[in-house]
């Protein structure tokens, strides 16, 4: 009787334990069943790891970007626009990290808890982005690296995005990862790009001027071409804190800095949104800037890190989302392109919201950045630069030990009815103003064409 006994409990334990690791396998199953089914072994999905099956994508005027067709994925019939998009949407494989094909498959799959995935995806993916502007964009940036973004600044959609290199998906270079001319192909440099700001800092250093140094505006600095360790790009003599700014004066800009010492500089880096790495609606996750000053430092240090030269790094897209803070009025919304996913019946399956960027300044220090902007286009730069466009801008020649200047364009229109800012960084080629400056006026100008003149 007893070993009856012993046989009924150890058959009843197994059954319990048996129970118990279905009910854990079906639990996992259910609560995992998204992951599984977008596995890129789902055949539904993908032949041989490369994408098959997926809704479409467009762009903010319906044209297609990407679309499956006889069971094969489709790309733009325009070379340039499928080159200046494919950091976007990413490369069939998964080279490209953050690709939209890949981190929003489960909208474009058609997927739901219920059927799983659809064999045939009629699902649609909308985007902000203007595709003939991208690849205007992707045009004035080759054949350097870097890249060119604009954004609406009181929404946060951002029209354009270029990231240079970039190549045909449709003709992939052989020799793509031997080619220096192709380093760094599968970063998208907006986000992930990291480079020294140069004279665009002067921005960040202007703002902690404005906050800290009451008088600032009523003060003069004297520049006779060097000041210690600082050399400037000319000999400016007396000259005032917004003249200095127009001009980029480095010995003032360095003075400046000094005066504030390395707390202040930090929290305008830190109110500026540059320390801050991005999770955007689009599930892409930007890189931060990075600013290595402390009290302990030279007076040297310290200027060169005013003037943007040092060891600091700016990410263009938090200086993109710092200027749209700046054009409208010290509050932004983090730049996105996502707009929506709507399935077959048009019914909304996913709809991006705008998010706070985070970025603390104030109504006052924005009016007054915003102002001295004008000015550097207005009274320095020349309003023809932009053609019928009013501008506020800052331009950057970073310097770099025996390699040609990185040039920075950031700035932003100055009419509430054409609210967009732009950021172009173009590596390696010299003259902030000629280059970077030149493409980004270039990018505008195509947008101002598009949607003010028509």
């Amino acid at each position: 009787m007893r070993t009856i006994n012993k046989r009924i409990l150890l058959i009843v334990a197994v059954v319990v334990i048996f129970l118990f690791f279905t009910i854990l396998l079906a639990f996992s199953m259910f609560t995992n069943a998204q992951e599984y089914a977008l596995k890129s072994v789902n055949a539904h999905l993908y032949e041989s790891g490369v994408l098959t099956n997926a809704g479409e994508i467009v762009d903010t005027n319906g044209i297609k970007l990407a679309y499956t067709q006889n069971g094969e994925r489709k790309y733009n019939d325009d070379p340039d626009i499928r080159a200046s998009f494919l950091h976007i949407l990413g490369d069939n494989k998964g080279f490209i990290s953050g690709g939209i094909q890949d981190v929003f498959k489960n909208e474009l799959s058609g997927y739901n808890i219920v059927y799983g995935v659809n064999k045939s995806s009629d699902n649609t993916l909308n985007l902000t982005l203007d595709a003939e502007l991208c690849a205007y964009a992707y045009e004035e940036l080759r054949p350097y690296k870097g890249c060119i973004a604009v954004c609406n600044y009181k929404t946060g959609e951002l029209i354009c995005i270029a990231s240079s290199p970039s190549y045909d998906i449709y003709n992939k270079p052989e020799n793509l990862d031997s080619d220096p001319d192709y380093e760094g192909v599968y970063i998208n440099r907006l986000y992930g790009g990291l480079y020294t700001p140069g004279s665009i800092f002067k921005v960040v250093t202007a703002m902690a001027a404005i906050e800290n140094i009451t008088d600032i505006y009523n003060r003069t600095f004297y520049c006779n071409g060097k000041d210690g360790t600082i050399i400037c790009n000319d000999t400016h003599g007396e000259i005032s804190f917004k003249t200095a700014l127009n001009q980029s004066c480095n010995v003032a800009f360095a003075q400046i800095a000094v005066e504030l010492g390395a707390d202040k500089i930090n929290e305008a880096f830190h109110s500026a949104g540059l320390d801050i790495s991005y999770t955007t609606n689009d599930r892409i996750t930007s890189k931060s800037s990075i600013i290595n000053i402390n009290t302990s430092d030279s007076k040297s240090d310290i200027g060169w890190t005013g003037i943007g030269q040092s060891t600091t790094l700016v990410n263009p897209y938090s200086f993109l989302n710092f200027m749209c803070a700046i054009a409208n009025g010290g509050k932004s919304y983090e730049p996105y392109f996502v707009k929506s996913a709507v399935n077959e019946n048009g019914r909304k399956i996913y709809e991006s919201t705008p998010v706070d960027s985070g970025i603390t300044i104030t109504p006052t220090t924005a009016s007054l950045l915003k102002e001295l902007l004008r000015s550097d286009v207005s009274d320095y730069y020349g309003d023809y630069i932009f053609g019928d466009i009013t501008m506020c801008g800052k331009t950057g020649t970073a310097e770099r030990d025996n390699k040609l200047p990185h040039a920075w364009f950031a700035g932003f229109s100055y009419d509430d009815d054409f609210p967009y800012a732009v950021i172009a960084i173009l590596e390696e080629c010299g003259s902030g103003l000629k280059y970077a400056g030149s493409a980004a006026s270039s990018v505008m100008q195509e947008l101002y064409r598009k949607t003010i003149s028509g």
